[in-house]
């Protein structure tokens, strides 16, 4: 096949060309990452229907969906402290439609206590960082005490050990509960496990069989004039419940900051393909910050707390740093 000569004196024409032909290029490999998402997505809550978990979930995939333009469909599969819905995840297809819902309890406290659980930390990708719920030393609302200090004094006087609530056994509520108490003095505790923080903990703390309970900020919105806290477990005070002082400021900081509260995000496979993970980190990030997120999780006694991944990632380390002594004691006993 002879060749064609350039012309010379029209360069323009071949400049056209080329330029042609990058654009489809460009336009190429436009259309396939805009491919993604064809199809609705699965996120997976590794928690009961209706509790502020799966709620606090569907708000943001909802608010996600119009970011991606498919729909997110939430199930459920409760078990296991999420461990159950989180393994499910780490053993589905990692092409960025299947996604978790990911608290600290099944991502890092259950892996913490069984090690063959079938995942590690570094089994997913972060998404974004969405939700923080503090943990409270809460009592009933005729109790003496109202600081941790007098509490600490009054169960000096008991002659037994103090009943406390711990939501579950293997809870990090009962961790970061414990740890608070021990720092009060308080170290003879029979802890009284429950499917959660509410509602059982506190119609036992209000009829007297507990005289403690490790609960939600939320506490004293449904069982108003009924239960009170004696202290919020962050490094700041609560702006949902601002008159509510942290223990750091009585004088017992256990250390651990964002690492002993409850928080959950958005993850997927760690082998999902790159360009997807970012398809859903712009979505959700969009979604996590949103005065609407904000204002609606408000709705639940809920922080929203926007993540970039990278920090996200960090606070799965820094909370499996801090979590992993606790869990040895806890074994020990």
């Amino acid at each position: 096949m002879e060749r064609e000569d350039i012309d010379l004196k029209q360069p323009w024409k071949y400049l056209r060309i080329a330029a042609a032909a990058l654009a489809t290029g460009i336009l190429s490999a436009g259309a396939a990452l805009a491919d993604f998402p064809e199809k609705s997505l699965t996120m997976i809550v590794g928690w009961a229907p209706g509790g502020s978990a799966d709620i606090s979930a569907r708000i943001l995939a909802e608010l996600a969906e119009a970011e991606l333009g498919q729909r997110i469909v939430v199930q459920n599969v409760p078990g296991g402290a999420s461990s159950v819905g989180t393994l499910q995840v780490a053993n589905a297809e990692p092409d960025g439609y299947t996604l978790l819902n990911n608290w600290v309890a099944g991502h890092i406290a259950v892996r913490l206590f069984n090690p063959e659980v079938g995942y590690d930390i570094d089994t997913f990708a972060p998404v974004v960082g969405s939700v923080r719920l503090p943990f409270t030393i809460t009592v009933a609302a005729d109790h003496p005490a109202n600081t941790l200090e007098e509490f600490g004094k009054w169960s000096s006087e008991l002659g037994r050990p103090v009943n406390a609530s711990i939501c579950g056994a293997v809870s990090v509520p009962r961790m970061v509960g414990e740890e608070v108490l021990a720092k009060v003095g308080i170290t003879e505790i029979n802890p009284v496990a429950y499917p959660g923080c509410m509602p059982d903990a506190m119609k036992d703390l209000i009829a007297g069989s507990l005289d403690a309970a490790v609960a939600v900020l939320a506490a004293t919105t449904v069982f108003e004039g009924r239960v009170k806290h004696l202290a919020v477990i962050a490094d700041e005070r609560d702006p949902l419940s601002p008159d509510v002082p942290t223990a750091a400021e009585q004088g017992y900081d256990i250390g651990w900051g964002l690492s002993g509260q409850g928080w959950a995000g958005v993850v997927v496979h760690k082998h999902t393909p790159e360009d997807r993970v970012e398809v859903l980190r712009a979505a959700f990030a969009k979604a996590a910050s949103s005065e609407e997120f904000s204002q609606r999780l408000k709705e639940l006694n809920f922080n929203s707390m926007y993540l970039t991944p990278d920090d996200f990632r960090a606070l799965w380390m820094s909370s499996a740093e801090a979590l992993a002594p606790a869990v040895e004691r806890l074994a020990n006993k």
